[in-house]
């Protein structure tokens, strides 16, 4: 079986870093090992992880310095597909303009999966056939069935 392609929302990554054993943890783990995952990312996604890695809030949970946040963000741009999203002007689609890039992303990649812990893009379910499920359904996914739960 092929890799599933995934775009990761940041707030996945982020709470994958906090929490190994959970289940944004186990996907993240997936697209590292490579077997089953293979990650999209493009421009924008990586500028917004990057930002949310300097979120004050964050700085108690997340146990990174400086430079281990730079190798995980080395280590991110090696395994996943870095894509230009300049091509897909914004639908609108999303309640949120914030979110755009991440269904560009989507879209441009040819992904089979928006992974998300956002309320905004998970209420959307689908955009343009790509299914936007939480970490807990896409660890679901990896771990038997290509298809989410309905």
């Amino acid at each position: 079986m092929p890799a599933l392609r995934l775009v990761l929302d940041a707030n996945v990554i982020i709470s994958a870093l906090i929490r190994p054993d959970s289940a944004p943890g186990r996907v993240l783990r997936s697209a590292v090992e490579g077997a089953k995952v293979r990650l999209v990312t493009s421009p924008p996604l990586l500028a917004e992880l990057r930002a949310a890695f300097d979120y004050k809030r964050l700085q108690r949970y997340l146990k990174m310095d400086g430079s281990a946040k730079e190798a995980f963000m080395i280590l991110l741009e090696q395994i996943a597909d870095s894509i230009s999203i300049d091509e897909y002007p914004s639908t609108g689609a999303c309640r949120d303009p914030d979110d755009e890039p991440y269904l560009h992303t989507a879209r441009a990649g040819h992904v089979d999966y928006i992974v998300s812990g956002d309320s905004d893009l998970l209420n959307m379910k689908q955009v343009e056939g790509i299914m936007i499920v939480s970490p807990a359904e896409c660890d679901r996914i990896l771990k038997g069935s290509r298809q989410p739960a309905r």
